[in-house]
């Protein structure tokens, strides 16, 4: 989700997962425990949006982008993240991560461009992991834990990681991640599939195309993994955080 979330290069992925369609009929698909709630992800590419007209369509949340990595800060991301609070919907901030840089820099720059501590209404934080950056699996890890480490230290959220099973397990190929929401991507199945180490998902990205009201043109759609009321204890941020510790 580089432009939106799921920029060019998982639109590149979904394509070569077409392509791999008997081994992802062979791998089982985790559905949600029950109900869900639906919401999307925009970045610039989705224009001005009317985020009243869309929680108005039925979506409950939205995660905005803040950047791709530190070298492009999305110019839309205070608007929309504003946006979604007034329209009354949870919100949640997504980082397009950059292997090569700096992991730690660019945690800095999604904190500071979020409330801290998080408010009611904010979902976690996430990081949009789909290109290794000419990194090799070890240090890919490495820098996906220095992120979450200083997220985690700075919010008392575990912060989510968005990514597919495909690219997970053939370029990242970690286990360590379980205790981080997963985000998963996957079109054109009942279930996704999920990358190792997880067991379940928070969020599952569904869709590419989708239409909305109050977004112009397409954009990715998402489900969250639980009820209404789940969902608004996900984003409730009701406890006590002081010094890096609940």
């Amino acid at each position: 989700m580089r432009g939106s979330l799921s920029g060019v290069s998982f639109r590149a992925t979904a394509i070569a997962l077409a392509m791999l369609a008997h081994f992802n009929q062979a791998v089982a698909g985790v559905c949600a425990n029950g109900a869900t709630v639906q919401g999307v992800d925009v970045s610039s590419s989705a224009g001005a949006v009317n985020w009243n007209s869309v929680a108005a369509s039925g979506m409950s949340f939205a995660y905005a982008r803040v950047s791709d990595g530190t070298t492009f800060v999305d110019p839309d991301f205070d608007q929309n993240y504003a946006g979604i609070a007034a329209a009354g919907m949870a919100r949640g901030a997504y980082q397009f991560f950059e292997p090569a840089q700096d992991p730690i820099a660019q945690a800095k720059l999604l904190l500071q461009k979020i409330a801290r501590p998080l408010q009611p209404g904010d979902l976690p934080p996430a990081l949009d992991v789909e290109i290794t950056g000419g990194q090799p699996a070890a240090s890919l890890a490495a820098n996906i834990a220095a992120w979450v480490s200083t997220i985690r230290s700075s919010t008392g959220r575990s912060p989510v990681i968005y990514t597919n099973h495909f690219f997970w397990d053939t370029d990242v190929q970690a286990t360590t991640f379980g205790a981080n929401p997963l985000w998963v991507s996957q079109t054109g199945v009942t279930c996704p599939t999920l990358p190792s180490g997880w067991t379940s998902w928070m969020f599952w990205q569904y869709s590419f195309s989708g239409t909305v009201s109050g977004i112009t043109g397409s954009v990715d759609l998402d489900e969250f993994n639980g009820s209404q009321q789940d969902l608004d204890a996900a984003a409730a941020n009701d406890f006590l955080f002081v010094d890096g510790f609940e």
